[in-house]
C-alpha cells in the first residue's frame, strides 16, 4: 500500500488489511478517538446491552447504557494492533443510581480476552478512567472490540464518553 493511500486511510480512521497485514497503530490516529459525542474512526456499536448513542447531557452527547445480567457495551472495529498505545481512557457517570460494576475487556476474533479489571460507578458523578492496556491483557495485541460488561445482575443506566486509546 502506498504511503499516500495509508495516510488517507488513517485520516479516515480505516484499519486496512493489505497484503495480509493488519493495520498498525502507526497507521491509526494518535490518540485513537473511539467515541466523543459520536462514534469515530470506523468504530461501530455491536453492544448486547440497551444503548443510546449521542444522548444530550449537559454540554456533551455520551452513550447511555443499561442492561440485563452479563450484557455489555461493545464498540467494534476492524482488527488493529494496539502497538504504540499504552492505555484506554474514558469519562463515565453512574447515572441517577450508580453502583454498577463493570468489567473492562477487549476482544479479538470474536472472543473476549480475559482480564480482571473492574470499575464501580458512582451516582451522578463523572469520573475520568485510565485503563493500562497491560492490565486488560491487550498491550501489543491485535484486537477488534472494546467492552464494558455488567455482572450477574441487571444494572441501571450509566453514561460514557470521550473514549480513546492513547
Amino acid at each position: 500500500m502506498s504511503v499516500s493511500r495509508r495516510l488517507f486511510l488513517a485520516t479516515l480512521g480505516v484499519a486496512s488489511v493489505s497484503g495480509g497485514s493488519l493495520a498498525r497503530a502507526g497507521d491509526l490516529p494518535q490518540p485513537l478517538v473511539i467515541y466523543d459525542d459520536e462514534l469515530k474512526n470506523g468504530f461501530q456499536n455491536w453492544s448486547w446491552a440497551k444503548t443510546q448513542l449521542s444522548v444530550p447531557v449537559g454540554n456533551g452527547k455520551p452513550i447511555r447504557v443499561e442492561g440485563e445480567p452479563w450484557s455489555a457495551l461493545a464498540l467494534h472495529h476492524e482488527p488493529f494492533s494496539t502497538e504504540g498505545y499504552s492505555k484506554l481512557t474514558f469519562v463515565i457517570n453512574g447515572g441517577m443510581n450508580g453502583g454498577q460494576t463493570l468489567m473492562v475487556k477487549t476482544m479479538a476474533d470474536g472472543k473476549a480476552i480475559e482480564a480482571d479489571f473492574a470499575i464501580q460507578l458512582k451516582a451522578k458523578t463523572w469520573a475520568a478512567v485510565e485503563v493500562p492496556l497491560k492490565d486488560i491483557n491487550a498491550a501489543g495485541k491485535t484486537i477488534d472490540t472494546l467492552i464494558w460488561q455488567g455482572q450477574g445482575a441487571a444494572y441501571p443506566g450509566y453514561y460514557i464518553t470521550r473514549i480513546q486509546l492513547e
